[in-house]
């Protein structure tokens, strides 16, 4: 079975200190690795049969490789009336003409708004597609109600991470958003412009989903952004958020979440990296949340494929290629090997793991105990990474899927 890559690398972003941090790397003479290029050269997808079918064309100065002539576009203003002026729905529909045709579509990439351009090109040969995306947001907010509501957040309350994000990690406008096509809202328009139901959505693992205590207030900029998710929700769109996921246990989430339609249904699954932000990796756009550990994402999607009666097409967005693969207090960040690891799930039902953690595995039973293992920095790492947990002073492997070494 041929997975045809292609790599997305669109970022608009109008944060800024992104903004900010491109320009000094820029200037600098720095360039992160393409993350395109990056996944489909890790150890975790070889062997895999993946066709390279290039990347889509991106503005310099909307790509997150700026050349240093197109500098002096990078400003929040610009962005801003690029996101506003529906410059997003340009590039998904570049998206949907580059996947057309393509067998299996692995897209790689960065604003996730792109995911809908394949979404679209899948669904004029699949009518029944089911859109499954693990996000630590939901993006099927409009703009406008989003800035609403990021403006009460500065004023009245100091809890942010209540809200799922803090109004430092969005632009607010004073003057408003426009209802237009973009990462953080590209669902609803999805939904609301006919291209796909509601009820052939599921999104695993946002986190702001609205509590009670957020329905109670009476503010009309929150209870818009209440009525708005819950609308959605109402249509049919399956919303499995984190605060189910950690009281049921992802075991329990896939039995009682995952309806018929997983063994009836053609399946894209769409991975937004702040799945498993701060948590499992540093290369995500957003990492103001704690997302699932590594092993926590793979177990959720291992289930997704065993469940899953045809995945045609999936894809990684969000990267950060300026936080992916870096080194911080003597440990590497995994976010390529992960991404690695997802294709892999995704597609073959495994995962791979060098040999050194393999082995320290293996070694496990349901009897070890933590002073039988001698490498303390493996075992710590492996904990880290949700891979054991340990249990008084035995120790216990999570993970229970085939794991693959050289």
């Amino acid at each position: 079975m041929v997975w045809s890559a292609f790599g997305a690398l669109f970022d608009p972003d109008e944060g800024r200190d992104s903004i900010q941090r491109k320009i000094e790397e820029v200037i600098k003479g720095i360039r992160p690795a393409n993350p395109y290029r990056a996944v489909l050269c890790s150890e975790e997808v070889v062997g895999l049969n993946i066709r390279d079918c290039g990347e889509v064309p991106i503005e310099s100065w909307l790509s997150i490789y700026p050349v240093q002539d197109d500098l002096f576009m990078l400003t929040s203003a610009n962005f801003g009336i690029f996101l506003d002026s529906d410059g997003c729905r340009e590039y998904k529909e570049k998206v949907r003409e580059y996947a057309r045709g393509l067998e299996r579509p692995l897209m790689i990439g960065g604003d996730h708004s792109l995911t809908g351009g394949v979404v679209e090109a899948l669904i004029d040969k699949y009518e029944d597609l089911l859109l499954v995306v693990l996000d630590s947001h939901f993006d099927g907010i409009p703009s406008p109600i989003r800035n609403e509501l990021i403006g009460y957040m500065m004023e009245s309350r100091p809890d942010y991470e209540r809200f799922g994000y803090k109004p430092s990690d969005y632009v607010f406008s004073s003057a408003g958003r426009k209802n237009s096509y973009n990462g953080g809202s590209f669902l609803y328009h999805l939904i609301n412009e006919g291209i796909i139901n509601a009820e052939n959505v599921v999104v695993f693992g946002p986190l702001d989903y609205p509590t009670e205590k957020m329905e109670r207030i009476q503010d009309h900029r929150v209870k818009e952004f209440v009525q708005t998710y819950k609308a959605l929700e109402n249509e049919g769109v399956k919303i499995v958020h984190r605060g189910i996921i950690d009281s049921l246990g992802l075991e329990k989430v896939i039995n009682d979440c995952v309806g018929p339609k997983f063994a009836a249904s053609n399946i894209y699954i769409s991975v937004d990296l702040d799945i498993g932000s701060r948590s499992a990796l540093m290369g995500a756009k957003f990492t103001d949340i704690e997302g699932l550990k590594e092993a926590s994402i793979y177990m959720l999607l291992r289930a997704l494929y065993k469940n899953a009666s045809n995945i045609i097409g999936l894809d990684l967005m969000e990267i950060d290629p300026w936080r992916a693969g870096l080194i911080r207090d003597g440990v590497k960040d995994r976010t390529y090997n992960i991404c690695g690891n997802i294709i892999r799930i995704l597609t073959d039902g495994n995962i791979y793991l060098q040999k050194r953690y393999k082995e320290v595995l293996e070694k496990i039973s349901p009897k070890t105990m933590l002073k039988e293992i001698g490498d303390k920095k493996l075992l710590d790492e492996l904990i880290n990474m949700g891979f054991l947990e340990l249990s008084g002073k035995y120790l216990n492997v999570l993970y229970d899927g085939e794991v693959l070494s050289s």
